[in-house]
């Protein structure tokens, strides 16, 4: 019988395409209209936007993988930068995180940083890089707590580990987990050069992944069905059975990927398997048009100690155009589209005065349930791949991983699913 994949994410494409590549034909099914799942294209007047700013980075070596099985050149897609961050707070100098071209890696961040910060924040810096790379911390503390831990001044924890606590987790650092903190950082930041390298995406995410992901799946026998829900898992004694979809099909199967976000795995198995409710929090992305020859002059510049987190120049995608990102929970989350907006220029205008005075129109997208809480305790709770049900199996980015929920994890899990099956099935 044919696998299945409930999901036309990242991750359920992942595992599609390494089935079909392995001649297995599975059938991927989707409930909406496109692919892309919570990283996807949405259309607005005649552009087309990403749903949210999904950041990549060299060290995502799976979903790099990923592009080349489908066939498609990294170059064709991304343009690749060395790192070059600034990050401004309205009561701190930036602070740069930048590399030296001829030193040595990590070494080469070391001159940026301590004319930014000075050598006291510098050695507080090194303390928890040092921890990093040793593994030498605790996996049951919070980053707040691991802050507290090593001394970290007000203005480091303020202007670089909360920003990047939430870039990285969508989650505030008095709950995220410092273990998928740490292991995000060692494998990119602290890593080697090339992995901490920003991949900045020419096109949306749905021409990105999902649609040569598409291509491939059925150009190697495989299917992909949008707009088509499952409603029910049917498991007989410990075993899965098929699936009935929203059209009232049965579909017959021994191997079932389940691909989805946490809110819909719960609904789909929580019972069965005792999964425990998970926690969302949201991005809210805040789209500004300006005069098409404007440049923001970096791909990305991020900001601390305001509303607008991250501010990203979309002008490869849209000339002119300008991404605000506002990650995790907060009180903007009350806000009207417009209000929101208005807040946010009120910001910029502030801390960025290279902005334009007028911009000709506005578009707010609100993913309220863009991530889980990577807390410590939520993290523990992550379901294995492997699931007590034989035949079924789960991926997705919030399955058991050492990172939190990126397009980096959706892939990986998908790939282990997708292994998993492969080998159950060798002779």
């Amino acid at each position: 019988m044919r696998p299945l994949i409930i999901g036309g994410g990242w991750s359920g494409l992942a595992a599609a395409v390494r089935l079909a590549e392995a001649g297995h034909n599975p059938i991927v099914f989707d409930a909406a209209k496109q692919l892309g799942g919570r990283a996807r294209t949405v259309k607005w007047q005649d552009r087309e936007l990403d749903n949210g700013q999904h950041l990549m980075i060299g060290a995502y070596q799976n979903m790099l993988d990923l592009l080349k099985r489908i066939d498609i050149e990294e170059n064709s897609v991304f343009q690749r930068r060395p790192l070059d961050l600034k990050i401004i707070d309205p009561d701190f100098p930036p602070l740069h995180l930048s590399a030296h071209p001829s030193l040595p890696w990590q070494i080469a961040l070391l001159p940026k940083l301590c004319s930014s910060l000075g050598w006291q924040d510098l050695l507080r810096f090194l303390r928890i890089a040092v921890q990093i790379k040793s593994a030498s911390y605790s996996e049951n503390i919070t980053v707040q707590q691991w802050c507290q831990q090593t001394n970290q001044s007000s203005r480091l924890v303020t202007q670089l580990w909360m920003p990047l606590c939430l870039a990285i987790m969508n989650t505030p650092i008095e709950q995220a987990s410092a273990s998928v903190f740490a292991s995000t950082l060692r494998d990119s930041l602290l890593a080697k050069r090339h992995s901490a390298d920003l991949l900045i995406p020419n096109k949306p995410l749905g021409d990105l992944i999902p649609q040569p992901a598409r291509h491939f799946i059925e150009e190697h026998g495989g299917e992909v069905r949008l707009q088509n829900r499952i409603e029910k898992i049917v498991i007989e004694s410990g075993k899965v059975l098929g699936v009935v979809t929203s059209h009232h099909e049965f579909i017959a199967t021994n191997n079932l990927i389940v691909a989805v976000s946490p809110h819909m795995l719960y609904k789909l198995l929580g019972e069965e398997l005792t999964l425990p409710k998970v926690i969302d929090y949201p991005i809210s992305t805040i789209y500004l048009q300006y005069s098409p020859n404007f440049r923001l002059g970096t791909p990305i510049i991020g900001l601390s100690n305001s509303l607008p987190q991250w501010v990203l120049d979309r002008s490869n995608q849209s000339p002119g155009l300008i991404a605000v990102v506002i990650s995790g929970p907060g009180e903007h989350e009350s806000l009207t589209k417009m209000q929101l907006t208005e807040q946010v220029l009120i910001e910029l205008t502030k801390l960025l005065p290279e902005l334009p005075a007028n911009y000709q129109t506005a578009h707010v997208i609100r993913e309220k349930r863009a991530t889980f809480c990577c807390g410590v305790v939520e993290n523990k709770q992550r379901p294995s791949c492997k699931t007590t049900i034989d035949g079924l199996w789960i991926a997705g980015d919030y399955a058991e991983n050492r990172y939190p929920a990126t397009l980096e994890s959706a892939v990986i899990n998908g790939y282990r699913a997708a292994e998993s099956i492969l080998m159950g099935n060798l002779p």
